[in-house]
């Protein structure tokens, strides 16, 4: 079998991106290795990370070319969605000018249900990400193993899909801003009656700082994350000051293992849906919303009528 060409995209700089809905690891041999072996044809560099199984199968089949291949386990990979997006940024930028061509596998097996959705977030990002890259990108699906819901997700993410045929354009493809604005709607629950607050002002983020630390400390946070948590907390509601609107409110409580901190306030201080999922290309005040979900697992954010809420969680 041939790799077969991109319907989608033809421009040399433009990123190609495929969601692969495989049934079993001789399906992955099948159309991975001639993937695999056109981009080491070309002197492109070439990464496998995925499953162990697929990842023993593909260097079977690749034989001596193996070894012109870099080849990761998913799990040591895909751990935290920002952070995989800066360790692909990474890795495109050290190739360059050559060309990158990746076999990808995100995990999806034991993630919660809010985990699931950034994930499905992160893989609509990359269209963004990476867009102007040039790289090729294939990233596999086993739906003898996922969740009908992660399937839709693979073709709302990847405007190219091979199942079984093709590839070809995915009718379900969702631009990312629309498709993480959709994540952002979805509705969050409010605060529990037993959540501790403190006021946001311009003159007592050292007050803020203290009041997140005693938090994080009494439910058994570990120092560093701690100290990230802090970090990130200081950059959100100094950012609620600068852009948004007093008065701001700082809330925390503990949910499903999680620390909360939640900055809330009046006017809309975040631009759009995309902000902070993609490497920041200019220098801004602070270290920007790229920062602070490098230093949280998950970050929620919503805009309405009555003003912006931005969630952090990180585990305790």
């Amino acid at each position: 079998m041939t790799s077969p060409s991109s319907p989608v995209a033809d421009h040399r700089d433009a990123m190609v991106h495929r969601g692969f809905l495989y049934r079993d690891e001789e399906e992955v041999v099948d159309i991975c290795v001639p993937f695999l072996r056109e981009g080491l044809a070309a002197d492109e560099a070439v990464a496998v990370v995925a499953a162990t199984s697929n990842i023993a199968a593909l260097r079977d089949a690749l034989g001596q070319d193996a070894k012109a291949v870099q080849f990761e386990e998913a799990l040591s990979w895909y751990q935290h969605p920002v952070k995989t997006i800066a360790a692909y940024d990474s890795f495109v930028k050290a190739e360059k000018p050559r060309r990158v061509r990746v076999i990808a596998e995100p995990v999806w097996q034991g993630r919660t249900p809010l985990e699931v959705v950034e994930w499905a977030r992160y893989e609509s990002i990359v269209n963004a990400a990476f867009a102007h890259s040039g790289a090729r990108a294939i990233c596999c699906y086993d739906r003898r193993l996922l969740h009908p819901e992660i399937l839709a997700y693979a073709r709302q993410t990847h405007p190219e899909i091979i199942d079984g045929h093709g590839p070809e354009r995915s009718d379900a493809y969702t631009d990312p801003g629309p498709f993480s604005a959709t994540c952002d709607r979805r509705p969050l629950p409010p605060a529990p009656r037993t959540a501790e607050s403190v006021p946001v002002v311009s003159t007592r983020l050292d007050e803020v700082r203290a009041f997140v630390a005693e938090r994080a400390s009494r439910h058994g946070m570990g120092h560093d994350a701690l100290r990230n948590l802090v970090a990130a907390v200081s950059e959100v509601t100094a950012t609620a000051i600068r852009h948004g609107e007093a008065p701001a409110r700082l809330s925390t409580w503990v949910h499903d293992g999680d620390l909360v901190c939640e900055i809330s306030g009046p006017g809309h201080w975040y631009p759009d849906a995309l902000w902070g999922f993609t490497p920041p290309a200019d220098a801004e005040p602070g270290f920007g919303l790229w920062g602070v979900r490098m230093l949280c697992d998950v970050v929620q954010m919503q805009a309405d009528a009555d003003g912006t809420l931005i969630r952090l969680r990180t585990r305790v």
